[in-house]
């Protein structure tokens, strides 16, 4: 399936993106030395600038944009600054996290969030690489309301947050980098922080919801298998297997669901595949008018020891709203694998998207959930 980009820039900087609910409409470019970020609209216009005083290592965005959140200092320095780089609030932990290794500290901020109502903000931090400690802070004060210790079960894991489409369950996912993994599911009852370990095979990536929050996908198995569940009772419902089987390609960890029956995966290679949720199989390949896939040796001419196989430029894609997905493409040919040159491509429509069920404000499958708790 050919399509043509409704929207394209380049950029010489880091990109991340805020994954905020679907409704979203604020993505972030963050500069080369990780000190700015630019809060851009769905047309890619910037909206807000951010200077920070030192790398940001991880960030989250409020719901009207005019808030962020940046983790820095290698987890050490957590910090609220308003649009007008005014700072808002800021805690600095006494003594600087002890580096491990190049990716992991044992102690220092890990991740956080701003709940799509504005009123909570998430926030985790490691303690000694034995326990993550999940804390809630009032938007006000920005001082911690409620607090969870969760177990670090590998030791030294990465932490991160992952919203649940109702606004109501928090999924956290913890990776120890070696292949094994944990889920668990998040509820604040406004008094107490609940959470329920979920079990997933050992390699599991973060949950991508349904935008209606009535199923998830997540791929495992080394990238040859998405599997499809049912939320919040986990029941499978699904498993489509990688078909190539003497390819070392396979899926990555970037999805998006185009309709009730569809969904949309990218690959190690940089490819993207339509899947058909209903049959569990690949119905087709999304090919984007500009970036069409070609052989890695054309694309990347000065590596060596390359096989001879067909890639893309794709790096990642997120939803961007309710009918356009945000991608991330190098700038190639390239002369160095990791160049900070980088296309942003705004792509879909009618012409991708299909019918999908809406987020519903009763939220019935959280209600589900934390029925399940015991909790009325």
């Amino acid at each position: 399936m050919l399509i043509l980009p409704k929207n394209e820039i380049q950029i010489d900087w880091s990109f991340s993106h805020i994954n905020q609910p679907i409704n979203s409409e604020w993505a972030t470019i963050v500069s080369g030395d990780r000190k700015k970020v630019t809060l851009v609209d769905r047309n890619l216009s910037p909206k807000y600038e951010y200077q920070l005083p030192d790398e940001i290592s991880h960030s989250a965005i409020s719901p009207k944009g005019d808030l962020l959140a940046a983790i820095m200092a290698n987890g050490n320095h957590l910090a609220i600054v308003a649009a007008e780089n005014q700072l808002v609030f800021e805690e600095q932990l006494p003594n600087p996290p002890v580096k491990v290794s190049y990716l992991y500290n044992d102690n220092g901020f890990q991740d956080c969030w701003f709940d799509a109502d504005g009123l909570r903000f998430w926030c985790m931090k490691l303690i000694e690489g034995e326990e993550v400690e999940i804390q809630i802070r009032d938007t006000n004060s920005w001082q911690i309301q409620r607090q969870l210790l969760l177990e670090d079960s590998f030791g030294l894991s990465s932490f991160s947050f992952h919203p649940h489409p109702e606004n109501q369950i928090l999924a956290v996912w913890a990776g120890d980098g070696q292949g094994e993994s944990q889920i668990y599911w998040l509820y604040d009852d406004g008094t107490e922080i609940h959470a329920v370990e979920v079990p997933f095979p050992d390699d599991a990536s973060p949950p991508e919801f349904h935008p209606a929050g009535s199923e998830f996908v997540i791929v495992h198995g080394c990238g040859r298998q998405i599997s499809r569940f049912s939320f919040p009772e986990c029941n499978l419902i699904g498993i489509c297997e990688w078909p190539w089987s003497d390819s070392n390609n396979g899926f990555h960890y970037y999805m998006c669901y185009l309709s009730d029956d569809r969904l949309l995966a990218n690959t190690d290679e940089g490819r993207m595949y339509i899947i058909d949720i209903d049959k569990m199989e690949i119905s087709d390949e999304l090919i984007l008018i500009g970036h069409e896939p070609r052989s890695c040796k054309e694309l990347y001419p000065t590596l060596k020891d390359l096989k001879e196989e067909v890639c893309g430029d794709l790096e990642c894609f997120y939803r961007f709203d309710s009918d356009r997905i945000l991608s991330v493409h190098s700038q190639l040919p390239s002369q160095e694998l990791n160049s900070k040159q980088k296309t942003l491509v705004i792509f879909g429509g009618k012409e991708l998207f299909g019918s999908l069920a809406k987020v519903q404000p009763s939220a019935p499958y959280s209600k589900l959930f934390i029925q399940s708790l015991g909790i009325s």
